[in-house]
């Protein structure tokens, strides 16, 4: 796998996890387009990647210190580490829960669709695999909440497929049932508000006009999420209503800010409309 790897040019950074049943082992190549890095764990079952590189390749690379200072990467692989730590030995339905995690360190309630949690909304899928057994599970729509479908690996690529008069190859008995999540309210706000955020992000940037009910749908459907009320403070703050905005921006202050550069913008917008309301 690594002389494969080290055989392709790659145009942009990226984590590839191997894993070997034969060796009873697993590595994840690091690859970016003029650097290479090999990291495998010693004396644990665990091998944990959010979206940095930990390498001693990397261990001094300028904009992957960057991504771990300032990002929310670091915040995900803490939380994943929580996870495998509370679940014990992980079987594919463990795995399968911890891929469909929507709360912060601690199971804070961090807002849905926050970049910090492990399933942000917004993935299109998720894959779990048992190397010993050959067997592998691929999620259904939406967000990695839908049925994760099995599949033997041995039967897919077997000549049995090929006369299965069904059509179907997939492991009906092995599947793991969709989120209920799916089927509460709290879901369909949740696609309401992924709208709406594009909206009132849309009109900001255009200068256009949204309805008050709009603004307080965006921060009542997704309340624990910061970036609700600070698109409301934005939208406030560009037509002067000071009060209001500060409002805004001192409930998305009080929630899990995704990133530094995040943070520094809600500090400037806080710093200067207190300023304002002192005078």
């Amino acid at each position: 796998a690594v002389a494969i790897a080290k055989k392709r040019e790659v145009f942009v950074s990226e984590a590839i996890l191997v894993g070997s049943a034969k060796d009873q082992n697993a590595v994840i190549l690091e690859l970016s387009p003029n650097n290479f890095g090999l990291y495998k764990v010693e004396n644990t079952t665990q091998l944990i990647c959010s979206n940095h590189f930990q390498s001693d390749t990397f261990s001094n690379d300028r904009r992957n210190l960057k991504t771990i200072a300032e990002s929310h990467t670091q915040y995900r692989f803490n939380r994943m580490q929580e996870l495998i730590d509370q679940a014990g030995k992980i079987d594919a339905t463990k795995g399968v829960e911890i891929l469909r995690n929507k709360k912060g360190l601690s199971g804070k309630d961090i807002g849905f669709g926050n970049e910090k949690a492990i399933n942000q909304l917004l993935a299109h899928h998720g894959v779990v695999f048992k190397p010993n057994e050959l067997k592998v599970w691929v999620s259904a729509n939406p967000y990695q909440l839908g049925e994760f479908v099995a599949y033997d690996l041995n039967e897919v690529f077997g000549n049995k497929v090929k006369n299965s008069a069904s059509g179907s190859i997939s492991e009906k008995n092995l599947s793991i049932a969709q989120d209920p999540f799916v089927n509460t309210q709290a879901f369909k706000d949740y696609e309401s508000y992924r709208s709406l955020e594009w909206q009132v992000a849309d009109a900001i940037e255009k200068k256009e006009i949204v309805i008050p009910l709009k603004l307080n749908q965006l921060q009542t459907l997704n309340p624990n999420y910061w970036k609700a009320h600070y698109l409301a403070g934005k939208y406030y703050l560009q037509n002067d209503d000071i009060t209001a905005a500060l409002a805004a921006f001192e409930r998305a202050n009080s929630l899990e800010i995704t990133t530094v550069p995040d943070r520094e913008k809600l500090d400037k917008y806080l710093k200067k409309l207190r300023r304002k309301s002192k005078k």
